[in-house]
């Protein structure tokens, strides 16, 4: 075994705390991540097993009176099988932690799943977003934590997250890791969130417990509000559909744009007074940048849309600037 002030084995001629030793930990996290990412994937193709899918059916359908107008069934089936592993049935999840426990040979890991026994329903705020983590404030207690991001896809500020959070294993005490989908809601949906914290301070509940005897009705209040599932803003999903209408017009392949405009949308938030502006511009932005070799003029495309070439141009420069950032 290398000791700290022994010359390093890579050869540098450092000492080893002053070479290889802050990567060989920074191995050992990945590894640790990466098992612990295996653990929790593992668990969701797992479960529920037969002989409890009966009761997580009776939930679903019980769940789905008051929100299936709105939610597609997918999404419906997605939060109440976090509320039957969670809440309805947390014995499933501790029995499965407990397998894993024996099976598992890092120490690490294994202290970390003892603390996985109880994971916290959460609703925040989403204040500041980094590269591997974004910092949500608790609607209703104000706390701040920093939530390991699931991929690259932009986040904005100002968005509403709803998770069920674990800590992350970085042994850092406001840092968590989603156990499952987190879900992300447009800014519009505020004054929901903003109701719900008004009925909490009336209440003499703890937050935790508020949520969970609450669940429901915070989906419920979120549909009632307008809330369908949608990741997008009103005005963004009118964005998207005019450049996607327009792409179906013409017969070309949706992913030669839509990708880049929706993270735009995501990211930069753009206020248009048309949302045909922004789609036009992004067609052109398309087109400029060889996405796709039907040509079009300025003029045909904002007649298309009905808008100034003036309005097209604004955001066909924009989206140049966002891609070149």
């Amino acid at each position: 075994m290398v000791g700290r002030n022994d010359l390093c084995p890579c050869g540098s001629g450092k000492k080893y705390k002053k070479c290889c030793e802050g990567q060989q930990q920074i191995n050992i996290q990945s590894l640790i991540n990466e098992e612990i990412e295996s653990i929790l994937q593992t668990f969701y193709t797992s479960y529920p097993e037969r002989k409890d899918i009966r009761e997580y059916i009776e939930l679903v359908q019980a769940w789905s009176p008051a929100i299936k107008d709105k939610l597609q069934r997918e999404l419906i089936e997605a939060v109440a099988l976090d509320e039957f592993f969670f809440h309805l049935r947390p014995d499933i999840w501790e029995g499965y932690l407990k397998r894993q426990m024996k099976r598992t040979v890092r120490p690490q890991t294994v202290a970390l799943l003892k603390n996985w026994t109880n994971p916290q329903i959460f609703i925040g705020l989403v204040e500041v977003v980094e590269d591997g983590y974004f910092k949500a404030i608790h609607t209703l207690t104000g706390e701040a934590f920093w939530i390991r991001r699931e991929n690259n896809k932009p986040i904005p500020e100002g968005m509403h997250v709803f998770a069920f959070l674990l800590p992350d294993g970085s042994h850092k005490e406001d840092h968590r890791l989603a156990v499952s989908t987190m879900i992300f809601f447009p800014a519009e949906h505020k004054k929901v969130f903003e109701a719900i914290t008004k009925e909490f301070e009336a209440q003499n509940l703890e937050a935790t417990a508020y949520l969970q005897q609450n669940h429901l009705q915070l989906w419920t209040k979120l549909v009632d509000g307008g809330y369908e599932g949608e990741e997008f803003t009103t005005f963004e999903q009118d964005v998207i559909a005019q450049a996607k209408a327009f792409l179906a017009t013409h017969q070309l392949p949706e992913e030669t744009i839509m990708p880049i405009l929706e993270d735009y949308l995501l990211e930069q938030q753009p206020k248009a007074r048309k949302p045909e502006a922004i789609a036009a511009g992004a067609i052109r932005f398309a087109q400029e940048k060889g996405l796709f070799d039907v040509k079009f003029t300025v003029k045909e495309i904002s007649e298309h849309f009905g808008i100034s070439a003036s309005s097209l141009n604004k955001y066909y420069q924009d989206l140049l600037d966002y891609q070149a950032a």
